[in-house]
């Protein structure tokens, strides 16, 4: 037990990070963190939602590095770190659109990996109107939910060592996806390396270092967001 709770904190994510400076303001609190530039010109916002049983602060490297960019984010937590029940689940829902409101009431683009993910597509299912695109990193879902007929742009990203959220499984599901959903594949990348957590329970080994797959992603993310969203 004490080896999953260890591998579940954030490792390696400096404090500088979590810090406001003169171009972006930080915010933080018991229900999300958030990230806003001080002259953001961006059309759009980031939401995102941590994988299950994962330290938030796991994820800070790469959604500091989309808020440096001139992109609000907002960084929530999950309630009990994971979200299993509907009571929660429905915590998470109004916590994502109260994010909304904090970053300006911009159109949001919904991102999360791994139990994030699923339930980021879980909330595209039941607020359809609500997102103005969907991220879905290091994940099979979306399995019970079917957006085939959505119209907003979607991103899947994914790892050929992801053995948590194979490639198989995840291009099985993608018949519940646009067709026009894009996919990024990354070769090398594992399923913990898409945050800055321990080992996790069932992965594969990377072949390639946190900081790679971590620029791959971001660069995933940055290519789609400026050429897939309706400015």
């Amino acid at each position: 037990m004490g080896w999953m709770v260890y591998n579940a904190q954030a490792h390696g994510v400096a404090h500088a990070l979590l810090q406001s400076s003169s171009s972006l303001i930080v915010t933080i609190d018991d229900t999300m963190t958030t990230f806003v530039p001080v002259d953001s010109a961006s059309p759009h916002a980031l939401v995102f939602l941590p994988g299950g049983g994962v330290d938030p602060d796991a994820y800070v490297p790469l959604v500091r590095r989309i808020a440096d960019t001139g992109i609000p984010v907002a960084l929530v937590r999950l309630p009990w770190r994971m979200a299993f029940t509907e009571a929660a689940q429905a915590e998470t829902w109004q916590r994502v659109l109260q994010a909304a409101v904090r970053l300006g009431s911009r159109p949001v683009v919904l991102a999360g990996h791994s139990r994030g993910a699923a339930l980021a597509g879980g909330f595209a299912h039941a607020h359809p109107s609500a997102l103005a695109g969907l991220i879905m990193i290091g994940t099979t879902h979306p399995r019970d939910h079917d957006l085939s007929s959505f119209t907003i742009p979607v991103l899947k990203v994914g790892g050929t060592r992801d053995c948590v959220a194979d490639l198989e499984a995840s291009q099985a599901n993608a018949r519940n996806l646009p067709a026009s959903t894009t996919w990024a594949i990354i070769e090398g990348a594992n399923h913990a390396q898409f945050g800055y957590y321990g080992s996790q329970l069932g992965d594969c080994a990377a072949d390639m270092t946190r900081e790679a797959q971590q620029q791959q992603t971001l660069d995933a993310v940055l290519s789609w967001w400026a050429t897939s969203l309706i400015r």
